[in-house]
Formats: structure tokens, C-alpha cells, sequence
């Protein structure tokens, strides 16, 4: 074997044992036993073992069924597995996450079929040209329906959200890039350069694991979303009491209308840090400062543009504590649902 050869079996060969031992982790050791990690475990399982039969099949000299008894059936779970994921850190409630094993084991079952029925044995050449190729359709299939999800809930989340979770969402767009990557390598290029696709995951596996390894806050906020959030978040009771108050504060003193409003003024109102304000916004509220007080100001501007209809929206902004005509128009749409002018618009055709 030539020395560059070897150098890419090498490199393929321990990216690949490292996502096998990381696959392992996550099943078997990694604490808390999260149902997310688990599906991140097993999907990096199946998808590792696909890259070793890529790096198996391109270096080895012998036949691919004398090493395959069940030949490509066990990447039907890579689409499946990747799916559920996904839809177990988006959306951990989802029935879909409550039966997944069943989901799972739907696919158990027809690989199972398959071998036992048509085994790889038989006809390798079959399971290459055809059987591969629709396996390759169903990862992509699942791929697409987690990005759908994924790109819906990113759109359903809140400003307030998205900033809290900014890891998490980098991680999950990051990881369906990747995944699109594998998959176009595995559909796309023949089977005589099909090391390509073990090179390439070796290498994002250890982009992965070398820009989590050193960003510790994010990989616990990724890999244990909820650990630290239990300990630090305000008290029930103790936020429905500052909630009340805050709401008394905004509505008799209408603040909002100071456009040089902080968070810290409010804070100082409520006797908490302005850490303990913003994190009852985020946690209690699932809004970020802007949001919360833009809301206030939206209502302030709906309610005069019905009793002073001679102002002009520029002024009607400016007393509703809008700094600007281009933030009052895009929260103002973003509360209702339409831009004040045509919101004036409406209500006057009403009063006809």
C-alpha cells in the first residue's frame, strides 16, 4: 500500500474508531440519561459504521460479501435515528419522541425482512445498484422532514428564545449541513472513490469534537440543556409575584414610553438585579426586553391611533416611546400582524 494510501486509511480509520467510542459514550455512560442523547448516540453509531464499511470496502482486497452478511440494511436507522433526534431537542414532548422505539423498530423489522427474504448474499450486485440506492432516498427523505421541523421551529421561536439557545441552534444547523454533505458523497460518487465519504466524516467529526471540546458552556448547554437551567431559575411563586408587580409598574407608571428605557430601570423598580430581571423575561415570560417592552408600546400606539386620528404615525411612534418610524413599523407588524398605516386604515372603514 502506498504511503499516501495508507495515510487516508489511517486518518479515515481513527476519525471513525473516535466516533464509535463517542457513539458508545453517549449510549452507555454519558450522564444525564437523556432520551436526546441517547438518539445522538445511536444516530452517530449507524452512521459511523456506514463510513467504516466505505473505508473497509475501498482498501480491502476482498469480496464485499465475504465481510457484509447483512450488506446495507443497517443504514436504514441513519435516517430514522438523525430524525428523532432532532425532534427530541426541538420538541421533547412530541409523541413522536414519547414512541420512538416503536418508530425504530418499524425499520428493525423491515431490514430483519429483507435479510431473511432477499439476503445481501444473493445478489450483492442487486443490493448495490437498487437496494442502496433506496435506502439513500429514505436518509434523505427523513433529513428533509428534520429540516422542515427544525426551520418551523426556529420561526416559532421567540427573539428571547433564540438568544438563549443560540448553541443549541448553531449545533443543529451545523449538524444538518454535515449530514447533507455525507449524504450527497454517498449518492453521488461511485463506488470506486467511496473513501471520500469516510475522509470527510472524519474530518467534521473532528471539527465537531475540537470545537466542543474547547467551548465547554456550550457543549453543556447542547449536551445537558437542562442541567443548570433547574438550579438557577426563579421560583414559581417568587415569579408570579414579581410578575404582577411588573405588570402594576408598566401599566400606572408607563415606563415604555421613555424610548431611553433599560432593563436595569425596571430591575431597579422590582428590587432585582438587572441577571434576575432578564431571566425572569426569558424563563417565566419567553421574551427578550426588546420584545416585552416593544408589546407595551404597540398597544400605547394602537390606542391612539383610534383616538387621535389627525396625528401622523411618525408622532403617534415617537409617544408610544418608539426611537424610530423603521422600529415602530416593524414591531408594530410584528404584534399585529400589519403595518399601522393599514391598521388606521381598518379602523376608520370600521367607524363608516
Amino acid at each position: 500500500m502506498a504511503f499516501s494510501s495508507l495515510f487516508l486509511f489511517f486518518f479515515g480509520a481513527i476519525g471513525i474508531f473516535n466516533s464509535f467510542l463517542i457513539s458508545f459514550y453517549f449510549l452507555l455512560f454519558k450522564k444525564p440519561k437523556q432520551i436526546s442523547n441517547v438518539l445522538f448516540g445511536w444516530f452517530l453509531l449507524f452512521i459511523s459504521e456506514r463510513a467504516l464499511r466505505s473505508l473497509i470496502y475501498f482498501f480491502s482486497e476482498i469480496s464485499p460479501n465475504a465481510y457484509s452478511t447483512f450488506g446495507p440494511v443497517t443504514f436504514l436507522c441513519i435516517g430514522p435515528f438523525f430524525f428523532l433526534y432532532i425532534i427530541s431537542v426541538i420538541r421533547p414532548e412530541s409523541s413522536i419522541i414519547t414512541y420512538w422505539k416503536y418508530h425504530i423498530l418499524c425499520w428493525v423489522l423491515v431490514a430483519i425482512s429483507m435479510h431473511i427474504i432477499f439476503p445481501f448474499r444473493s445478489d450483492p450486485i442487486f443490493y448495490k445498484k437498487y437496494i442502496l440506492k433506496a435506502i439513500n432516498i429514505q436518509w434523505a427523505i427523513y433529513v428533509l422532514i428534520a429540516t422542515i421541523s427544525y426551520i418551523k421551529h426556529l420561526r416559532k421561536d421567540t427573539e428571547a428564545a433564540r438568544e438563549k439557545n443560540r448553541s443549541i441552534h448553531w449545533w443543529l444547523g451545523s449538524l444538518l449541513i454535515a449530514v447533507y454533505i455525507q449524504w450527497i458523497i454517498y449518492f453521488f460518487i461511485s463506488y470506486t472513490y467511496f473513501v471520500v465519504g469516510s475522509i470527510v466524516f472524519s474530518v467534521l467529526f473532528y471539527m465537531f469534537y475540537l470545537f466542543l471540546l474547547k467551548r465547554k458552556k456550550e457543549r453543556n448547554h447542547i449536551f445537558e440543556p437542562n442541567s443548570k437551567y433547574n438550579k438557577k431559575k426563579i421560583e414559581d411563586e417568587t415569579a408570579s409575584t414579581l410578575i404582577t408587580t411588573l405588570t402594576s409598574i408598566m401599566t400606572d407608571q408607563q415606563l415604555y414610553k421613555n424610548s431611553g428605557l433599560k432593563s436595569s430601570d425596571i430591575a431597579m423598580q422590582l428590587g432585582i438585579s438587572t441577571h434576575q430581571f432578564s431571566q425572569l423575561l426569558n424563563d417565566n415570560l419567553d421574551k427578550s426586553f426588546a420584545a416585552f417592552i416593544n408589546a407595551y408600546r404597540v398597544e400605547e400606539a394602537k390606542r391612539l391611533i383610534k383616538e387621535n386620528t389627525k396625528y401622523t404615525l411618525e408622532a403617534i411612534g415617537k409617544e408610544s416611546g418608539f426611537n424610530s418610524k423603521s422600529t415602530f413599523y416593524n414591531s408594530f407588524k410584528r404584534v399585529v400582524g400589519m403595518t399601522p398605516s393599514v391598521y388606521r386604515d381598518q379602523f376608520l372603514r370600521s367607524e363608516l
